[in-house]
């Protein structure tokens, strides 16, 4: 778990991006936020992670206040999750973590930097399904992949399907 903040406010008023990753997988999730307290922290890692996948038992941050505070705490014990921090002023402890802000950060700026783009939330999301969809060197699979057990269908892949004469049954367009 990763804040990358600051962000220009967007038109939705967010100001800060929440990253979530799966240490196993590499899957990326983000929350753009505006409130950034840490009960507001604790509110995103249930409708993000423990909605989707349950409690982790082991979450690992870096030592933000908001992660530290008393309040994710206590969440993190009521879920029974161990709190595991990386160690201070050192990024390499959790580099798999560091090079996914890395990489979403680096799209994301090309668009906030630009003051009349204030969509920046809106299109995080299309960004961390990329990422989510790029092969992984380590892994052999794309992080999609290993989370849901199929390879997503990209929009062109299913607009060329469709045009190519539709789908012959229901079951074929989820596929």
């Amino acid at each position: 778990m990763n804040f990358v903040i600051p962000l220009p406010k967007s038109r939705r008023g967010n100001t800060a991006l929440l990253l979530f990753q799966c240490a196993l997988t590499g899957f990326v999730m983000v929350k753009a936020m505006s409130d950034t307290s840490a009960l507001c922290v604790a509110q995103a890692f249930e409708e993000f992670v423990y909605r989707r996948f349950g409690a982790p038992s082991l979450v690992r941050h870096d030592r933000d206040p908001r992660v530290m505070s008393e309040v994710f705490q206590a969440f993190a014990e009521m879920m029974q999750s161990r709190s595991r921090e990386t160690l201070s002023y050192r990024p390499q402890a959790n580099g798999q973590q560091e090079r996914s802000v890395k990489t979403v950060m680096q799209s994301v700026r090309v668009d906030a930097e630009d003051l009349l783009q204030q969509d920046w939330d809106e299109i995080v999301e299309r960004l961390v399904f990329a990422t989510n969809n790029s092969q992984d060197t380590t892994r052999k699979e794309t992080p999609f992949y290993l989370v849901h057990g199929w390879d997503a269908q990209s929009t062109l892949k299913a607009m060329a399907s469709y045009l190519k004469g539709g789908f012959g049954k229901q079951s074929d367009a989820l596929a």
